[in-house]
C-alpha cells in the first residue's frame, strides 16, 4: 500500500490531490519506509529532499511539514488525533492536531515550519484553549532550531506562559516526545463531545 493510499484508509478522503502528499510519496513510497529513522531524521530527511529538488512555496512547505508530523504519528502508533480541528466553546479558533488522552485531557499540538513571530499567534491560542480546557497540553512544533532557543529564553523570562513545550523537530528532544506521545492512550472520538469540527485520522 502506497502512502496515499495509506492516508485515506486512514480517513484523509482527498489524500490524493494533496499536492504536499504527493512530494512526500516520492521520497516516502510507504508509511514503513525506513522505518528505523528516528523522527528527527525522518522528517529532516524527506524535508530536505523536497526543498532542495522542488522548491515548493511556503504554503506547501507548510503542508508538506504537517503531513511528516502526521506521518511521525502513523510510524509511531501516535493515533487517533484530529487534525485542522475546532474545539468546543474555542470560538474562531483552529488547531493543527488535537489528541484526547484517557482522561478526556486535550494535547494541542501547532505546527509551524518558522516560528520567529508566529510564537505569538501560537501562545495567544494556548490561552484561549486553557480558559476552556483547563488541563489541556499546549506542544509547539517547528522545524528552526534557533527559534526553540528564542522560545525557551522567553518561557525562562515569563514572557511565555501558556505554551507547555516547545521542540524542533531537527532535535533529539523531539525523539523524546513522540516516545512519549507514543506510550500514551487516546480516546475514540465517539467517547467525547469536545470536537466541533475536524478530520480524524488513524481509527
Amino acid at each position: 500500500m502506497n502512502l496515499i493510499e495509506y492516508f485515506q484508509n486512514q480517513g484523509k478522503k482527498n489524500a490524493n490531490s494533496i499536492q504536499a502528499l504527493k512530494l512526500i510519496e516520492k521520497f516516502c513510497p510507504r508509511i514503513d519506509y525506513k522505518i528505523n529513522l528516528s523522527a528527527s531524521q525522518f522528517i529532516t530527511q524527506i524535508f530536505n529532499n523536497i526543498e532542495s529538488g522542488f522548491k515548493p512555496s511556503n504554503t506547501i512547505r507548510g503542508a508538506v511539514f504537517e503531513y511528516l508530523i502526521m506521518c511521525v504519528f502513523f510510524r509511531n502508533d501516535i493515533k487517533p488525533f484530529f487534525y485542522q480541528a475546532t474545539l468546543s466553546f474555542v470560538p474562531n479558533l483552529k488547531f493543527d492536531f488535537v489528541l484526547f488522552d484517557i482522561n478526556k485531557n486535550p494535547i494541542i499540538i501547532s505546527v509551524k515550519t518558522s516560528s520567529s513571530e508566529r510564537y505569538k499567534q501560537v501562545e495567544l491560542e494556548s490561552y484561549v484553549a486553557k480558559q476552556v480546557h483547563k488541563r489541556c497540553r499546549c506542544i509547539f512544533i517547528t522545524y528552526d532550531n534557533e527559534s526553540i532557543r528564542f522560545i525557551d529564553r522567553k518561557k525562562q523570562l515569563s514572557e511565555i506562559l501558556y505554551i507547555d513545550e516547545a521542540y524542533s523537530a531537527k532535535e533529539k528532544t523531539f525523539n523524546q516526545l513522540i516516545k512519549e506521545l507514543s506510550n500514551l492512550d487516546y480516546i475514540h472520538p465517539e467517547k467525547i463531545d469536545y470536537v466541533k469540527e475536524g478530520i480524524f485520522l488513524g481509527d
